[in-house]
């Protein structure tokens, strides 16, 4: 094994599938973080909230007198903004440990630039200072953008499944995750040394699928990711929002949404939520009373879906009509008839989902602005109509199709 380099992060192992993760300095003892598993980590790094920091940095690129256009610039503005950049890290020592150390090691770089001479060179080293700054930024927006990719409608897929996505999207990224870059191990052999935060986001993602104990779902109502306690289907989180629960919210709001779904897709959820229960009860009940059950093994039940979802694929991209739809995924005759009216269907990706899928930096803040205007000349011309949109308003309009429960219905 090689010797440690200072200061570095390691991954260590403990029981249950469980890692912790040690912070070694050049200085002082290590510093060993909580054991949890990797599914239990990388949810938690998706939520942390760096609202405030942001605001923070992007106080400085705006109204730091290094950034005012002007000829010449002082050492000492570049010194003052040193001294205020230094400062911020510390807004991250609590909710993000992991960060605050990696932004010593980076800021530390950043300060040892060296003067090229150029006239530019001191403009060049506070954009370098604040771009450090940026790092526990931009390595949650990288990890939020594969989770979207990777777990967004994956609730009941085998993790080869979740892998295969993850591959379709981004290759490099699934090429580094591989499972089977650690075969021929029984036991991971750790511990196992990293670069940096990103990078350890990468090998928790690989020990995550190498594991079937825990599944990352999407709750439908908070759009959030959690860990389902059973292996039973799970829609939603025990998030609290307004004093309630997402399952209580979820389950209320999915009544309106119902009557807007396609009535062939409404069948496909009766049957999979009807095939699902009966895979239960036969694989709980005692070998002596089985013969007075529907045969529904997990096995089948796995073999149904798969073909299932096939159909549904084919269906929603108009490849397939829907009674041929109906008629692949009623293998057990359930159904009386398969004659059903097709609604018009959302698209199968959103413009949203296509945005995160050809850019891993994917950055709403950065890619829509604050608010839009654009003039409506579908008004008649003597009445032109000037259209304002918040970011949000933005977002939620290319989410249309693929947004939460509670952004699509709150008021």
């Amino acid at each position: 094994m090689a010797d440690k380099k200072f200061p570095s992060l390691w991954i260590e192992t403990g029981d249950g599938g469980k890692i912790c993760v040690v912070m070694s300095g050049a200085y002082g003892p290590e510093t060993h973080l909580p054991f949890v598993t990797p599914a239990e980590d990388l949810v938690a790094a998706a939520e942390m909230d760096y609202t405030a920091y942001r605001r923070e940095i992007q106080r400085l690129y705006e109204e730091h007198p290094l950034f005012e256009p002007k000829l010449d610039i002082s050492v000492s503005e570049l010194e003052d903004l040193a001294a205020e950049a230094l400062l911020l890290p510390s807004m991250l020592q609590e909710i993000d440990p992991l960060s605050f150390f990696e932004l010593g090691n980076l800021l530390d770089r950043a300060l040892r630039m060296r003067d090229d001479g150029s006239a530019s060179f001191l403009l060049h080293a506070g954009q370098r200072l604040l771009q450090a700054l940026e790092v526990p930024i931009y390595t949650q927006i990288r990890l939020r953008n594969i989770m979207e990719m990777t777990f967004d409608g994956m609730e009941r897929a085998a993790q080869q499944e979740r892998f295969e996505k993850l591959r379709s999207v981004y290759p490099k990224i699934a090429e580094f995750c591989n499972p089977a870059r650690l075969d021929g191990y029984e036991n991971v052999i750790l511990p196992l040394p990293v670069d940096n935060v990103y990078q350890l986001r990468l090998v928790e993602l690989m020990l995550y699928f190498r594991q079937e104990k825990q599944r990352i779902a999407r709750c439908d109502y908070c759009w959030n990711y959690f860990i389902p306690k059973t292996k039973a289907r799970a829609l939603y989180c025990d998030r609290i929002f307004d004093g309630q629960s997402c399952k209580k919210r979820g389950a209320n709001l999915k009544r309106k949404k119902g009557p807007e779904q396609d009535d062939a897709l409404k069948l496909f959820k009766q049957l999979r939520d009807r095939m699902y229960a009966r895979m239960l009860r036969y694989q709980d009940a005692p070998e002596n009373q089985r013969d007075r059950l529907i045969p529904m093994t997990p096995m089948q039940y796995d073999e149904w879906e798969t073909n299932a979802r096939q159909a549904r694929r084919e269906y929603m991209a108009g490849k397939i009509k829907a009674e041929e739809f109906l008629r692949r995924i009623d293998t057990t005759h359930e159904l009386t008839s398969y004659n059903t009216v097709k609604q018009e269907l959302p698209p199968e990706e959103s413009f949203w989902q296509k945005r995160v899928a050809a850019d891993l930096d994917f950055d709403p803040e950065q890619k829509y602005p604050a608010s839009f205007m654009v003039l409506d000349l579908s008004k008649p011309m003597d009445h032109p109509q000037w259209q304002y949109y918040t970011r949000e308003e933005l977002i939620q309009k290319d989410q249309k199709g693929h947004q939460s429960l509670r952004n699509k219905y709150i008021k």
